[in-house]
């Protein structure tokens, strides 16, 4: 295109951006000049700038892809976006959205932070995976970039939890990523993918489990194990199980179990279907095992005891171990 004529087809610059996302140098080899192009992202411009050297080809709001199409083209050729944003490429959902784009770049490239991208060089750059037409970090990577920045436990949980109770990743996966990346940040991570491995799939089950461990009176359990009946038919999958009793401590939360009356009806058949095989129940709220302790474990202390005087369950067990395909 020579020089002026992009003003008459101001559409060929947006045929040769992406979805409005544009460099300086790109526009100044299209035919704007350098000095156009920044004026024009003055306050009240036609454009706006996204980065250094980065144009928005509009002055309306910009979208998260735009920012997440702006990171890549800041870091260079090479970078793909991690943590948090790459999470949301993959499909999760827990946490809350993120406020910076993560990239990753090959040690031996120099490019800086800026505001809300933040760039990591890397010795370990991972392969790039697209989505959504983006390069990413593949799964393990991106969500071991995200939970190393974090210090809550819980928050730790719910990230590592998603990914593995909708079987994209195994716990054995996330713990080989962890193993070849930096130690730093890796403690509370590694603690957490223990108790993956011992079936804990959710925030609510994690905590759960740490109070039940926690507690001397409470004997050893087993957590997310398969229970299957005479048949060898799958009755449902129990957050504790103390299999020496035949007990078992449901957590049923409102957000799965009580929220609509179908939630409610699948709750409630299931416990029936558990005590059919002889197991006894006692389902405890999140927020009572958070609030009243010393009430939650007498009642687990009686169901022991009622648990301990019934006949054995007709019933066997299985760890509820989840594998990719």
């Amino acid at each position: 295109m020579r020089r002026g004529d992009w003003a008459l087809e101001p559409e060929m610059l947006w045929a040769a951006s992406n979805e409005g996302v544009i460099t300086a140098r790109e526009l100044e080899r299209l035919g704007v000049p350098e000095g156009t192009t920044y004026r024009r992202c003055r306050d009240g411009g036609p454009w706006q700038r996204l980065g250094p050297g980065i144009v928005a080809l509009h002055n309306g709001t910009r979208t998260w892809r735009q920012h997440l199409i702006a990171g890549l083209l800041h870091a260079g050729d090479h970078a793909v976006i991690t943590g948090r944003a790459a999470l949301r490429l993959h499909g999760l959902r827990q946490g809350p959205e993120p406020d910076r784009v993560h990239l990753l770049i090959p040690h031996a490239q120099q490019v800086r932070s800026w505001r809300l991208f933040h760039v990591e060089r890397t010795s370990r750059m991972p392969r790039a995976i697209e989505r959504a037409g983006l390069a990413v970090a593949p799964l393990c990577r991106a969500v071991l970039d995200e939970v190393r920045a974090l210090r809550d436990a819980r928050e730790i949980a719910a990230c590592l939890a998603e990914p593995v109770q909708r079987r994209l990743v195994t716990p054995q996966q996330l713990l080989e990523e962890l193993d070849a990346g930096c130690r730093k940040g890796s403690s509370t991570p590694r603690a957490v993918l223990r108790a993956i491995e011992d079936g804990v799939r959710s925030v609510a089950e994690f905590d759960a489990r740490a109070w039940w461990l926690a507690q001397p009176e409470l004997p050893p359990a087993r957590f997310n194990v398969r229970v299957l009946d005479a048949a060898h038919r799958q009755v449902g999958i129990v957050d504790v199980l103390v299999e020496e009793y035949g007990f078992v401590w449901e957590i049923d939360s409102t957000e799965h179990h009580f929220a609509t009356p179908d939630q409610v009806e699948a709750t409630l058949w299931r416990q029936r279907a558990l005590r059919a095989v002889g197991l006894h129940l006692v389902s405890t709220r999140p927020s009572q095992r958070r609030d009243d302790p010393d009430g939650t474990l007498r009642d687990l202390l009686d169901g022991l005891a009622v648990a301990a005087a019934l006949p054995p369950p007709r019933a066997t067990f299985e760890d509820d171990i989840r594998r990719v395909a």
